[in-house]
Order: C-alpha cells, then structure tokens, then sequence
C-alpha cells in the first residue's frame, strides 16, 4: 500500500473519496450496529473461516500472498478517514491476524475477485464494490445474521426473490456467490433507476429504499451528500474507516495463485438426493460438495436441480448415478428445517382468544389460509417474519395445532404487501401445474412386479414412523417400494394415522 501513501493526492485520496461515499454500509438493516461491533463480527466471521474446507486445505487454490513493498505508513494514510481512530483499531487488527486467519481472508477474497469484478463491469459499476462482500460476510459462504441476511453479500429475503433468487426450504440461492452476484448486480441497477443517484442506490442496497428517502427529505431540496451525511446516523461515520481498513487492508495483500481454480460443470439429479449418496460413491467429500453447492443448505438436491460437481468427475456421475439413486436412506431426509421452541409472549390475551383487530404501523395485515402439512417454521420462511410473531399476531400458544383451513394474520411491510399477498396464489398454481401422480388401489400397478404369492397388509403410519423405518418391520420391502406402491413422491409427506399399503412375501 506503500505506493498509495506516495501518490498523495492520487490513488489513496480518490480511494477515500469512492469510500466515503460507501458510509452507510454499516447498518444492513439493523437496528444499531455501531464500527467496533461489525469489526468485531467480521473477525469473528475470519476466525471461524480456519478450520473450515476448503480454505485450510493448502492443496486447494496453492499461491501466496503477496504485500506492497516497503513498510506501511499508518499514520499517513489514517489522516484520510473520517474516524481515525476506528480506522487505526481495525486496520491494525487486520494486519496483526496471525498467518492462517490472513491467508484465510485474502485467499477467499481472491477467489471470488475476479468473477465479482467481472459482473460489476458489465453492469458499469464502481469496482469498489468488490470489498464489500469482503467487508459484510469477509466472504463466508454460509454467513447468516439474526435479521435473515444471508451469503456474502447479505441479501434479504426479499431481496433475493425480486432478484430472481431461489429462496425457500431446501434451496438458498443467496448462499450461491455468482447467483448471489448477479442479483446484488440487479438490485443496484434498479435503485439506481428509482434515485437517478449512483450513490443513494448503494445506500438504499443497504438500508432500503424507505430509509433513504426519510433522509433524503429531512436533507432538503438540492441537497448534497456532505448534507446527507451530516444529518446520517453516527454510526454510518464510524463505519466508514472500518470499511477504509478493509479495503486497503485487500490492496496492501494480495494473493497470486499457482494454479488456475480446479474446473467444475453442472448436472441435474434425476431425484431427489442427499449429499452422502455421490459421496459414497464417488471420490468427492461431502465437505466439497457443500462448498460447490452451498445454495443447498441441508445437502438435500430437489428432484431435478442442478449440482456443480468437479469437471474431472461429471461423467462418473452421470455413470453410476443408478447407484447413487439406489443408495437413499429416507432418514437422510427427515431433517429439513431447525425447529424452535418460543416462549409465550408476555402480557397476551388469554389462551384460545383470538387476537382483536391487531393492526401495526408500517405493516399491511393479510390472510393465509394454512394447507395440510403447514408448520409455523415455513410459514415463517415463506413471509419473511419470525415464529415469534406468528405466533403472538395470532395468538398460539402450541404450533403443533394449527388446523389446515384456518387462516394466520400475517403483517408483512406495506412496500411488499403485493408481492406477499400473491405469495400464496402463485404457490398453488404451481402445485397444480405439476404432473400428478395417479393413485391406483388395484394391485396391478403400472411398470411395478407383484409376485403372486405376496400379501397384501394395510399399514398405520405412527408416531416417529418413515418408509425407512416401516420397511425395517415387513422382509423384502423397500422403502422406495412403500412409496411406490402408495404412489407418494415424498417421503416427508406421510402423516400419522395415513394407511399405506405394502405387499410382502
């Protein structure tokens, strides 16, 4: 970085000048985040990084780092950050990491450099916006915050299905750095419409657009940024240096590479498919398979998804993927979500009364009509709301029972109302569209043998049971065969009480 400390009043005060302009990045929608927090948060997010494929594999992406020459002049390059002394702590942080926790950080940033540059061209953007992810997520993949942000760049929900993103229990397409990339991209461009203002695009990225325009008018007409700024939180002034740190910090250490990054191609899964089936059939760690594909959260691939697998080993899939299939163990799949156990909210109406005419502020109250095999967890992933909320809106004190045919109230922002209240509609549409599968109670079921000395027996679904576990309990059965022959596609969806037929021998 020796060369920007020469080049006053070049290279580092046009750097200060692009930075400046990138402030309010601190607040991601939070309610108060002030500088030391997010540096605090982002070496933690470094820290947790070491020990995690692929990055402490050094046959992975071998290079070095590379720093400018000559030793850093501190003193002369803080005098250009808004808060010096914010710049100084984290910039000093950054620079003290010890050897793995640096190769960490400026290995991963690299990485994905190139391609995040690459797309910030093609839409005309700034190129400082490649620290950015750098700076929310210090590029973890799988980082998530307790406001429901997601991957490296931290998209919203809602964020990500405007932008054409994939989010909803199997798949988080947030977690995807190039799709993740593309819809940042697109998010930008269309703010940049909507303020005609480069600058107040990048803050309404960040904050969203209602926040910024509350500022904007509080600034007054024919206002400039130094007055927007002046009336902006102070925690958008702190952070500035912060993001000043981690910037020069990634132009001070490079990483060169020895290798080009190893190939990869994508391939569809026929069926649904767990991770450790191609594992254990193929030479690829289940770890690398959740670094290629880390928009599967749980390793669960939908039935006709597409998977990145390394291009050396893309036709072994194809080969053996009879083998793969074959290998499924239903209890690969029971697990889909994490449920949470809320406590009653305080100072709510009596159990069993309904809530009266809640309305709040800001929000737009809709109805959803809960389908059989509804959770709250989903529900709540689907509207971008807490468990916590749908339960108090609606005043349940026990999730197990909901009824399917009754509705929720559920208060979603006013800007988003439209979207939401469609949400539902569109999600039955298409369920419908899908190839239904018809249910034959005859023995004689299309392309399935019966041997004719096999019995018939009706089978009571109970508590804690899967096809998995029912087979165990009748020889020569399956579990792919209990699904056949009742015609279910998934697994998930068998109920307690449900009769299943099944043939023994």
């Amino acid at each position: 970085m020796k060369r920007l400390v020469q080049n006053k009043p070049g290279s580092l005060i046009g750097i200060f000048v692009v930075l400046l302009l990138f402030v309010p990045l601190v607040n991601w929608g939070q309610d108060s985040i002030n500088g030391e927090d997010f540096q605090y948060r982002l070496l933690q997010s470094i820290q947790n990084q070491v020990s995690t494929y692929p990055w402490n594999d050094a046959s992975f992406f071998p290079g070095k780092i590379e720093n400018a020459d000559g030793e850093q002049e501190l003193d002369e390059v803080k005098e250009y950050a808004l808060n010096q002394h914010q710049f100084e702590t984290c910039f000093t942080s950054l620079m003290n990491l010890n050897s793995a926790e640096k190769e960490v950080f400026v290995k991963s940033f690299y990485y994905y450099n190139s391609f995040i540059k690459q797309e910030l061209k093609k839409a005309d953007l700034s190129d400082e916006l490649q620290y950015l992810p750098a700076v929310l997520s210090a590029m973890n993949l799988q980082s998530t915050s307790k406001y429901k942000r997601a991957g490296v760049w931290q998209l919203s929900h809602f964020q990500g299905v405007l932008n054409g993103l994939t989010v909803d229990k199997l798949v988080d397409e947030r977690l995807d750095v190039e799709k993740a990339t593309h819809a940042a991209v697109r998010e930008f461009k269309k703010n940049e419409r909507l303020f005609d203002h480069t600058k107040l695009a990048l803050l309404a990225f960040v904050f969203g657009k209602t926040e910024v325009k509350n500022l904007c008018l509080r600034a007054g007409e024919d206002f400039s940024l130094n007055d927007f700024f002046a009336i902006a939180p102070d925690e958008m002034v702190d952070f500035i240096s912060t993001y000043q740190a981690v910037a020069g910090f990634l132009e001070d250490n490079k990483y060169v590479s020895s290798y080009e990054p190893q190939k990869t191609a994508e391939t569809k899964v026929r069926f649904q498919t767990h991770f450790d089936q191609i594992s254990a059939v193929l030479p690829i760690s289940v770890e690398h398979l959740r670094f290629l594909n880390p928009q599967y959260p749980y390793s669960i691939i939908p039935e006709q998804a597409s998977i990145t697998l390394p291009e050396k080993i893309k036709q072994d899939f194809l080969f053996l993927q009879d083998s793969i299939y074959n290998g499924v163990d239903s209890t690969l799949f029971e697990v889909v979500a994490q449920k949470i156990e809320y406590p009653p909210a305080p100072n709510r109406q009596y159990v069993g009364e309904p809530v009266k005419d809640l309305q709040i502020e800001g929000k737009t109250k809709i109805k959803y009509t809960i389908k059989s095999g509804d959770v709250l967890g989903f529900i709540a992933e689907d509207y971008d709301v807490r468990v916590a909320d749908l339960k108090y809106w609606n005043n349940i004190y026990n999730e197990r029972k909901i009824q399917a045919g009754k509705t929720l109230d559920i208060f979603v922002d006013n800007e988003n109302a439209d979207y939401y209240s469609g949400l539902q509609q569109q999600k039955a549409k298409k369920e419908v569209s899908k190839t239904a599968v018809p249910y034959f109670t005859s023995a004689a079921l299309p392309g399935i043998s019966i041997p004719e000395s096999a019995t018939k027996v009706e089978h009571v679904v109970k508590s804690g049971e899967s096809p998995y576990v029912i087979a165990k309990k009748y020889d020569g059965v399956t579990p792919e065969k209990i699904l056949e022959w009742n015609s279910i596609s998934d697994a998930r969806k068998i109920q307690i009480g449900q009769k299943l037929i099944i043939y023994v021998q």
